[in-house]
């Protein structure tokens, strides 16, 4: 099916395939443009972080000891205090209508049993229907409470030193630019290329195209080139704009980026082209792409922890080629890892674009069978 190989029918099909996307702009802004934009935006958009979190201060003591615990729940920036006016009813009212993020109710006697060394008891709302929203609030409260507390006497017997390796600034930026990027070319790649095979049903052209002296690897070749070239110049955009706006690093070797890079380009497109063997039209394309692209991103470890998975899905995302990607890249651009860390993500990486590639040459002869 694959054998005659020619590398002269190769460059014909090539220079055919280059001609027809190079001449249709829709098609070239749609390749471009999407990733180098999506990647900035969200890069902006996207973060596990909360801050400028509304809370209603009910001070029943008014003390200096109340204003102090005050100014610590505001000084980080994570919560802002809001005056409220009445008790703690009225906090649950103003949480439940939504007009504050929590609430905070100091009790009359906190700064008494401050004084006396007893534990000063404060209430801590939080509207629970947000749950991601409470639980980073409810982490955040606790934190500032035990800082609170480090101030008396005596001192707290452990005094952690902790240090943060690789993003010492905690941005979550450098975490998601790679997780993005890597999702925004698998969607796109998957869209564009089953487009384009589809497109040749559409206008009749597929059965002249197979009927060529071509084999189906040669065909299978030539869709991918164009796709590859514009697909790599819009990774490389989005990198550059993301060491602009971001500050992202690039700590790895770049040459060994680029080639994983390629091998997962390749088997992204190759993906699509696979889908578009078993549809008939866009509408299809687009209702397949999204059902398969969704799940990748999803299961990749882009947006939520592969740990935070149960441990089906986490052995379920070892056969995806977007986790790989994204721990690869997240290891080259941040750590600068080497081939010796991220052979075992680059294996898997190059099998399942093999696969691939094999898969939908094989199909792809076959559709007019």
């Amino acid at each position: 099916m694959i054998g005659g190989f020619s590398w002269r029918r190769l460059l014909v099909l090539l220079r055919k395939e280059f001609v027809q996307i190079l001449g249709n702009r829709q098609v070239l802004y749609i390749l471009l443009f999407p990733p180098i934009v999506q990647v900035t935006i969200l890069g902006y958009a996207l973060n596990p972080l909360i801050k400028h979190l509304t809370f209603a201060v009910v001070d029943e003591s008014k003390s200096p000891a109340s204003r102090d615990l005050i100014e610590a729940f505001s000084a980080n920036g994570v919560f802002v205090p809001q005056g409220a006016d009445g008790d703690a009813a009225g906090v649950y009212r103003a949480v439940q209508s939504g007009a504050v993020d929590a609430g905070l109710v100091i009790p009359a006697d906190y700064a008494a049993e401050i004084t006396r060394g007893a534990p000063g008891d404060v209430q801590l709302i939080f509207d629970g229907v947000n749950s991601y929203v409470a639980n980073l609030g409810a982490g955040y409260a606790s934190a500032i409470v035990q800082q609170y507390n480090a101030r008396g006497e005596p001192p707290q017997p452990l005094s952690p030193e902790i240090t943060f390796a690789y993003d010492p600034g905690l941005l979550t930026a450098w975490f998601f630019v790679p997780g993005l990027l890597g999702s925004v070319l698998m969607m796109t790649g998957l869209l564009a290329s089953a487009s384009a095979s589809v497109r040749e049903k559409d206008e009749g052209t597929l059965e002249q195209l197979l009927m060529t002296p071509a084999s189906s690897l040669e065909v299978l070749l030539a869709k991918i080139g164009p796709l590859f070239v514009l697909f790599t110049i819009a990774m490389w955009a989005s990198l550059l704009l993301s060491r602009l706006i971001f500050g992202l690093p690039f700590r790895g070797n770049p040459s060994l980026f680029i080639g994983i890079s390629s091998i997962y380009i390749v088997a992204a497109i190759s993906i699509g082209i696979l889908i578009s063997t078993f549809v008939a039209t866009q509408q299809q394309v687009v209702l397949i792409s999204m059902f398969t692209a969704l799940p990748l991103m999803m299961l990749s470890g882009a947006f939520a922890p592969v740990e935070s998975m149960p441990p089906f899905w986490q052995a379920f995302s070892l056969i995806n080629p977007l986790r790989h990607y994204i721990t690869i890249a997240r290891d080259i651009l941040l750590k600068g890892a080497g081939l010796d860390v991220i052979w075992p993500n680059v294996l898997a990486l190059v099998a399942f674009a093999f696969v691939a590639i094999w898969i939908g040459a094989t199909r792809y002869r076959s559709q007019l069978r």
